[in-house]
């Protein structure tokens, strides 16, 4: 993967972050509605989590721009988005459906290899910038 192709992918994941981290910081009621029907609706836990979103998409930005942040900012991200896959395999069942519910587990955890994916693809680029 080549520098500028790195950089737009890191702006463009960090504006789908910032767009979902504002989405449940402010309209915590359409994001459980339209997006993250699990279990019983908690407005202010739906905000935390946006509130973690918005910080992801701040150390998203920071990395698009400054590449020695990639790789910490992206393992970070591959953990979360693991362990974020794992819960939702523990909680499939209270998804809207089963189906929803498996598909949700499957896109995080595809998020998680891309997160890890693009970390090496940084480490790679930072080394070969410093032969």
């Amino acid at each position: 993967m080549s520098e500028p192709a790195l950089r737009a992918t890191l702006w463009i994941i960090a504006a789908i972050q910032l767009l979902l981290g504002l989405l449940m910081f402010l309209a915590p009621g359409t994001f459980f509605d339209e997006i993250g029907r699990y279990g019983i609706r908690n407005d202010h836990y739906i905000g935390d989590v946006g509130a973690f979103y918005l910080a992801s998409a701040f150390g998203l930005g920071m990395a698009a721009a400054r590449p020695s942040w990639r790789v910490p900012i992206l393992s970070v991200g591959a953990v979360w988005y693991a362990l974020h896959a794992l819960n939702h395999l523990f909680d499939i069942g209270q998804a809207s459906s089963d189906g929803r519910g498996a598909l949700d587990t499957a896109l995080l955890a595809v998020l998680a290899v891309g997160s890890w994916y693009l970390a090496s693809a940084s480490g790679r680029l930072l080394r070969g910038a410093k032969s």
